[in-house]
């Protein structure tokens, strides 16, 4: 599908502002991560699905993590309860509650927590509820690709360059991207970023934008993101591509929705603060960047 034709579509699902609104509307997303040693990341991806334009963000975290998190935004609503004995009992209330789930921005691989998580994506199936999986998700998930097979709901995995090379380890990605499950659409992240679908009429690459500064948290920034765009492309009735399923054709728009978003802000962070930009200058450029790609030009 051509860069023109995604921005088309996107811009089609992007909710008016009005006061006909009520909060949680345009986005109820949970992040599922944070530990000791990172407690960025999870800000990050929440951050950012907040200022795209979600309503409310859930951050899961271990216990450790939980204070510093807040600390960072009053805005995000976060729950220390990843280490908890009781966590999947703890957390399963919220989950209804949720548009969309990131799992993985600062999770760590302590085995409790990630046998909580592979619980939580069980869990997380049966409720049908739309998921990204990124960072030390992605590992779990790479060491049991069951977990994401059987989904009836958009799955959406996010590896660069190191973690889809684990993922090819066990995947020949040269037959498709089938064998990980009907529902499951992957964002292959680099120089140029790409999407590969069961459905090959929603494939894409692009590299626009961007810029050679590889600081972290970019990715964060990514997750959270897509996780807001693709609760609006679900929600829009309207938007069908023939032939297409309306999962596949969701996760494939949020995630270039995503990448060009994210593109746009590090190239404008860059231009500014070049060598020293960090991931936090590129969040002051979010407003900018979505103004220019998907708000709808005056007449």
């Amino acid at each position: 599908m051509n860069q023109t034709k995604l921005l088309s579509l996107v811009q089609s699902c992007i909710p008016t502002l009005d006061n006909n609104k009520h909060k949680g509307q345009a986005g109820r997303i949970g992040i599922v991560g944070g530990s000791l040693e990172y407690t960025g990341a999870p800000y990050f991806s929440g951050i950012s699905a907040l200022k795209v334009g979600a309503d409310l963000v859930h951050i899961f975290c271990a216990s450790q993590a939980g204070t510093v998190i807040k600390s960072y935004s009053p805005e995000l609503i976060v729950h220390p309860l990843l280490d908890q004995p009781n966590a999947i009992d703890m957390i399963t209330p919220w989950l209804e509650r949720l548009h969309a789930i990131v799992i993985g921005p600062g999770l760590g691989r302590e085995s409790g927590i990630l046998s909580t998580i592979s619980a939580l994506i069980s869990i997380i199936r049966e409720m049908r509820i739309p998921l990204v999986i990124d960072a030390d998700g992605l590992y779990l998930i790479t060491q049991d690709l069951n977990l994401i097979k059987n989904f009836t709901s958009p799955v959406i995995l996010t590896p660069n360059k190191i973690e889809f090379d684990r993922m090819s380890d066990k995947i020949n990605f040269s037959n498709g991207i089938n064998e990980l499950g009907n529902y499951v659409t992957v964002l292959k992240k680099g120089k140029t970023d790409e999407a590969l679908s069961p459905a090959a009429s929603v494939q894409w690459q692009y590299n626009d934008g961007g810029s050679g500064r590889r600081c972290g948290g970019q990715g964060d920034i990514l997750s959270g993101s897509i996780a807001t765009f693709l609760h609006w492309i679900l929600s829009n009735k309207n938007v069908t591509v023939e032939g297409t399923d309306k999962n596949l054709l969701a996760s494939s728009l949020a995630c270039f929705a995503g990448s060009a978003l994210v593109r746009r802000c590090n190239e404008k962070a860059f231009k500014i603060k070049g060598r020293s930009m960090l991931a936090s200058d590129m969040i002051q450029f979010l407003h900018d960047a979505f103004t220019e790609l998907y708000e709808k030009k005056p007449l």
